[in-house]
């Protein structure tokens, strides 16, 4: 996956940023009931199947992952989270028809589903169906039963960035960060936000707390928070966390970019 970077932050190519922030629900969706009982480990039940299926996908394995899906829904149609785990593993593939299908199995069945709402926005939002997507949306967030609302309001501002509406999607993030005031991707959307809007002090103050939360202390937020340095003119901060970053670099991508970055300061 190839990076470059434009005003308001690190641009991924290929894969639109909707879809890369969906698949990181992903996560947090295949921390839900997972069971540890003894069907759940036994070869051949249903369970062990669809367990197989989300970790095949933890793994990038979307083929394997499909057919350990498949399998689970032969032996037991309408397994709900092997349903759910077959539609995320075709939204993963961007084959949004099959993905749909899916998803709204789930909400025959189950009409309070707000996680099958919440990735029918985002297939919608990747087909440009931007009213859909909003109505989807819109349900999850405001679903009672929906443990992780903020990430429904997190496609909600994304999805007002799509439409270069900036001050509606501040206001979803405000929204989802009453949900949750820890949640990495909304400081990080606000920052490029207020990147764009030229207020670089408060973009490098919201990239920062971002990064403070990022567990894994996520490279591209450092790189937003390097980038926000430069603009407010603290050339050396910048300089000494890109430095820093350079051994931390995942590809060879990411490295060049850094190295760029870095001989822009030197060369002013």
């Amino acid at each position: 996956m190839s990076l470059s970077v434009k005003k308001g932050g690190m641009m991924i190519k290929k894969k639109s940023v909707t879809l890369i922030l969906a698949i990181l629900m992903v996560i947090s969706f295949c921390k839900k009931d997972v069971k540890i009982i003894p069907n759940y480990l036994r070869k051949g039940t249903v369970e062990y199947h669809t367990n197989m299926g989300y970790k095949y996908m933890s793994l990038g394995s979307f083929d394997a992952s499909a057919k350990q899906f498949q399998i689970a829904l032969k032996k037991r149609p309408m397994f709900m989270r092997a349903v759910m785990g077959l539609g995320i593993v075709y939204l993963k593939q961007m084959k949004f028809k099959m993905s749909l299908q899916e998803f709204k199995k789930i909400i025959d069945k189950n009409p309070d589903n707000a996680d099958a709402f919440n990735f029918i926005g985002i297939i919608h939002s990747e087909q440009g169906n931007y009213k859909l997507a909003k109505e989807n949306f819109l349900v999850a967030a405001n679903s009672k039963t929906y443990s992780n609302p903020e990430n429904a309001f997190l496609n909600l501002a994304m999805l007002e960035m799509k439409q270069k509406r900036s001050d509606k999607a501040l206001r979803y993030i405000e929204k989802g960060l009453i949900k949750n005031p820890e949640f990495v991707q909304l400081y990080n959307l606000r920052g490029n936000i207020y990147e764009n809007k030229g207020f670089y002090k408060k973009a490098v103050s919201n990239y920062e707390r971002a990064l403070q939360l990022s567990r894994v202390k996520d490279i591209s937020i450092k790189i937003n928070v390097a980038r926000g340095y430069i603009k407010m003119g603290q050339s050396d901060k910048a300089l000494s966390l890109l430095e820093n970053m350079l051994g931390d670099a995942p590809s060879t991508q990411v490295r060049r970019l850094i190295l760029d970055m870095i001989k822009q300061i030197e060369d002013k």
